[in-house]
């Protein structure tokens, strides 16, 4: 073995990502961004159930002055 060899078997090689790394990250941004989407109509669910109940409760209020 040379001094060549032995200088590039002591050199880092460059990290280069695999197709596994690149599907992994792709996933990984898909799962943040549906997870921030649920969180979003979650919340927008419960201000519909919030209302609906208002609703209900008119209904109800009405009801009563209607006897």
């Amino acid at each position: 073995m040379n001094l060549e060899e032995l200088i590039a078997v002591a050199e880092e090689k460059p990290k280069v990502m695999g197709k596994a790394e690149v599907i992994k990250q792709n996933l990984k941004a898909q799962h943040d961004k549906v997870s921030a989407e649920i969180g979003i109509l979650e919340k927008q669910l419960a201000d519909k159930k919030e209302y609906l109940a208002k609703i209900e409760g008119g209904i109800d209020v009405v009801d009563e002055l209607l006897k």
